[in-house]
């Protein structure tokens, strides 16, 4: 379990180093250069794995590629440029709900009496969070353009999971891995040529860290102890880990950012993750009522 909670510390701590790599770049060109640093790494293990590949799984892979890192990358930290990274790191948290639901409207996989209420003060938070963090300037600053766009990444995510457990069952978990991270660069080259505002690098050393923080931390190592986790911890535990997250997130912000959290936007963010840890717990706890 130890591994899956560092994995969620260091995936929780993003959005703070992405805050300090955007003084040094521009937002696209940061997840261009996190993307091709991830891709160094695992570039060995990539050659390997590649030749063994079936032609019509590489289409797969490369739409997997994009979907899970180019896309949702691209949500999120455009994203953060408008919101705190506390209010980001929040919306995160609303990942499992959105997976539920996805579930229930494309895949006929039915949510429950209990998703329904918990969705439905989890979008209560949301309101919650962002009318509290109205008015504040700076680092501080909680947008609603900011937060949906966090939000439509993991809508991406969610659409893209069931998808993605059949690639990794059959190419392995580390295979998946390396090939992604390394289609997801090249797919991102596009994007960056188009969408970058800004090619000046006005180097400082947070940012700097930030960026390597971002590249190996986040795209390469936490995955590595997410998945070994996995082979030990049981997914119903995962699931509920996973709401640690956007608590992870909000302290650092706090205490590396400074960023101000009101009362109310405080009591929005509680909610939230609440709402989270119900989708896990309530149907553990309601199985053991019922026997």
């Amino acid at each position: 379990m130890i591994y899956q909670i560092l994995a969620l510390f260091i995936w929780s701590s993003a959005f703070v180093a992405a805050k300090y790599t955007f003084t040094m770049m521009d937002t696209i060109l940061m997840i261009q250069a996190r993307l091709f640093m991830a891709a160094i790494i695992v570039m060995p293990l990539f050659f390997r794995r590649w030749k063994g590949v079936s032609k019509p799984m590489r289409k797969q892979l490369w739409w997997l590629g994009f979907f899970n890192y180019t896309a949702t990358f691209l949500l999120q930290f455009i994203g953060l440029k408008y919101t705190s990274a506390a209010s980001a790191t929040t919306m995160i948290g609303l990942e499992p709900l959105c997976v539920i639901f996805i579930g229930h409207f494309f895949f006929q996989d039915r949510a429950k009496w209990y998703h329904w209420l918990c969705g439905a003060f989890a979008f209560l938070g949301v309101a919650i969070l962002i009318l509290g963090g109205q008015g504040n300037e700076g680092s501080s600053e909680i947008s609603l353009l900011g937060c949906s766009l966090v939000v439509a990444a993991s809508i991406v995510f969610a659409c893209c999971l069931r998808w993605t457990k059949k690639v990794v069952a059959t190419v392995s978990a580390q295979a998946y891995t390396s090939i992604s991270i390394v289609l997801a660069t090249i797919t991102m080259l596009p994007f960056t040529l188009l969408l970058t505002e800004n090619w000046d690098i006005h180097f400082n050393w947070l940012g700097f860290f930030g960026l390597i923080y971002l590249g190996v931390a986040c795209s390469w190592f936490a995955f590595w102890l997410w998945n070994k986790g996995l082979n030990s911890v049981d997914a119903k535990i995962s699931g509920i880990l996973t709401a640690l997250e956007p608590i992870f997130g909000v302290f650092l912000a706090v205490l590396l950012l400074n960023e101000d959290v009101s009362l109310v936007s405080a009591l929005g963010i509680i909610i939230i993750v609440v709402s989270a840890l119900g989708v896990s717990l309530l149907p553990r706890w309601l199985h053991k009522e019922i026997n």
